[in-house]
């Protein structure tokens, strides 16, 4: 091959190449021009991406500031790495704050800001006596070992009255391990793909068009049974939990969770567990474990127990999937919780 025709495939390459680069440029401004007209925000197709930072002992938390507008969601975290309104670090006098700890059933994946238990919760209550901060400490794919972590970080200096822990789902994989040390960080994105994510054609591509899942929980337990390594490790990790609570002079609260891991629950949310139906009674019996686990830590603590479990009908109208709450369910939770705090936060 002469020279004069290697350059000729060399220039021709680059050309190619430079087209490319132009292409993919041109489509990156026009996709983010379509949603900025929309009133959205870059990160709309791939917020999950975008929703973490690293965290050098949890693995990841929720980024402050972090910011989704899209057609379905407005979702919102505040400067302190809380979901909902910003809010001032030291407590304002006078002011009774009740932290809500778990993960993405707390944090409200699938509603809107404003409409999460959380702020329900505060707005009811505030609805009859001023003065009440709602703080949402969920963090989604968040087990007991991060929650206490973050409680002792960014939780605790916030001066909680009341902390509420509604949570268990994602403990079950660690529940069902024989070395539960294993799940003491939640994993996140490499950091290629979180660089990638900020780029909304990327996200387009990979979240909308090839329907790249997004995972809330690991699904490890679905066909293990409980270790008794792992049932002890999640008492310890509660009992941990409990003692940082009081130790800040908090009154503890428990809450069973609202799961379709549940005997009566409808079919289509059955079906939502596995199509399989011994995976199902496997789900089923984890689900009912978890809610009597939780209420015997309540009463050895001497805590308040709200029991969402048989509370709460886990059907469509409640569920989205097989622990996220739909609006209905997010306010059906929080007045259940307001029934059982009113008295709690008029006691001195």
């Amino acid at each position: 091959m002469t020279r004069s025709r290697r350059r000729q495939r060399l220039f021709r390459l680059f050309a190619m190449l430079f087209a490319i680069v132009v292409s993919l440029v041109l489509c990156e401004g026009l996709v983010r021009v379509y949603v900025w007209a929309r009133g959205w925000t870059p990160n709309c197709y791939a917020a999950d991406l975008d929703l973490y930072q690293p965290h050098a002992t949890r693995g990841s938390d929720l980024k402050p500031g972090f910011r989704l507008r899209s057609g379905v969601f407005r979702q919102s975290v505040n400067a302190l790495g809380l979901r909902g309104p910003e809010i001032t670090r030291e407590k304002p006098t006078g002011v009774t704050r009740i932290a809500i700890l778990g993960g993405s059933s707390v944090f409200g994946y699938f509603v809107n800001d404003g409409e999460e238990a959380a702020q329900v919760l505060e707005t009811n209550l505030n609805s009859k006596s001023s003065g009440v901060e709602v703080l949402n400490a969920g963090v989604p794919g968040y087990n007991l070992f991060q929650t206490h972590d973050r409680f002792r970080e960014r939780i605790s200096p916030l001066e909680p009255d009341i902390v509420i822990l509604y949570l268990g789902w994602n403990d079950l994989p660690y529940i069902c391990s024989k070395t539960p040390v294993q799940f003491r960080t939640r994993s996140l994105a490499p950091a290629y793909e979180r660089l990638l994510g900020r780029s909304t054609l990327y996200g387009l591509v990979t979240r909308r068009l090839l329907g790249a899942p997004v995972t809330f929980a690991p699904s490890d337990a679905r066909n293990a049974a409980p270790t008794d390594v792992g049932l002890n490790q999640f008492r310890e990790n509660l009992a941990a939990l409990a003692e940082s609570v009081h130790a800040e002079g908090a009154k503890l609260v428990v809450c069973s969770q609202c799961l379709a891991a549940k005997p009566d629950a409808s079919q289509g949310l059955r079906q939502l567990l596995s199509s399989d139906p011994e995976v199902v009674e496997h789900l089923v019996s984890l689900g009912l474990l978890l809610q009597e686990t939780l209420a015997r830590f309540s009463q050895e603590q001497d805590a308040v127990f709200i029991d969402a479990y048989n509370e709460l009908a886990a059907d469509e109208t409640t569920l989205k999937d097989y622990v996220h709450l739909t609006v209905v369910g997010e306010q059906r939770l929080a007045e259940l919780w307001e029934r059982h705090l009113n008295e709690l936060i008029a006691a001195p």
